[in-house]
């Protein structure tokens, strides 16, 4: 799964597939997947073909995958989610980890735990590749890079009209409008998805999920999806993000009209309009994304 991912990052078949270096196995895909440094051995020139796979192992697979097939990715990350279980991530898997978690990619297995050591099953690993495909391949999105201002990214160059336009979804606005009705006032809690709590990127992620639309998990990656739209042509759904120190989206928001959005500000507040021509808000927005077409 690993080297068809690879194959289509790289947009052709691989050509060979190295040397084999292991003893008890002749398989030429794990000497590929060994020679473009996606895969290791156990020790002692061996593999292990028949051992399982943990979560940690197969996001650092995949990792290794899109560090192999886009070496002019910028992979850092720096992703201030702590899991429970955070100290059970080997060292070794903790980049990998955390880049796909803030990608969007990977997930907990619920009480904000990753479960590292946990087994990852033939259908974690296919969902997986399919959501790197799409992410990458598919929709051909720029990686996230901290530090980089997403709103210069190349999907935003030339926009037109019938880039940003929306089309016949009046409907899907309708159904928004009504699920942000029956959120508010609800309080904030980091690392909440709902239904009875939310941090910013969790209230948009749960709602457009209910719309049908996926997004990635944590708000700089949502930074990302969509379509740029200047501030002067936002519409109602639009997506509104703002960067304290001008450069990393750290907050996101749902555009209501009236230069009023939507969100779960922080510790103590809870779901609730704000506006963007506010002192804080108005200092501190930085670009804004079309999801809804």
């Amino acid at each position: 799964l690993a080297l068809k991912l690879y194959e289509g990052l790289v947009g052709e078949k691989i050509k060979t597939a190295g040397t084999n270096p292991f003893i008890d196995t002749k398989n030429p895909n794990v000497s590929a997947a060994f020679s473009l440094g996606i895969v290791n051995g156990v020790g002692n020139g061996k593999f292990a073909p028949d051992y399982t796979a943990t979560r940690q192992e197969l996001s650092t697979m995949l990792y290794r995958t899109l560090k192999a097939a886009k070496p002019e990715y910028d992979l850092s990350i720096d992703d201030k989610h702590y899991f429970n279980d955070e100290e059970r991530i080997a060292p070794w898997a903790h980049d990998a980890v955390k880049y796909l978690y803030a990608s969007g990619v990977i997930t907990g297995i619920g009480n904000n735990r990753f479960s590292p050591e946990g087994l990852a099953t033939r259908e974690e690993a296919i969902i997986l590749v399919k959501r790197m495909y799409e992410k990458y391949v598919l929709s051909k999105e720029v990686v996230y890079q901290p530090g980089r201002p997403v709103s210069q990214d190349t999907s935003v160059n030339n926009v037109t009209g019938a880039d940003i336009s929306r089309g016949g979804s009046p409907d899907t606005v309708e159904k928004l409008k009504a699920l942000i009705e029956q959120e508010m006032g609800k309080p904030y809690q980091w690392g909440a998805t709902g239904p009875d709590s939310y941090d910013c990127s969790g209230l948009v992620y749960s709602l457009y999920g209910k719309l049908g639309i996926t997004l990635p998990r944590v708000s700089a990656s949502q930074a990302t999806a969509g379509v740029y739209v200047p501030k002067s042509e936002l519409m109602y759904g639009d997506l509104v993000f703002f960067a304290a120190d001008g450069k990393n989206v750290n907050h996101v928001g749902i555009y209501v009209c009236n230069n009023e959005f939507v969100h779960a500000p922080s510790t103590g507040d809870v779901v609730k309009k704000s506006s963007l021509l506010s002192g804080y808000y108005q200092r501190t927005y930085f670009t804004a994304r079309r999801v809804i077409r």
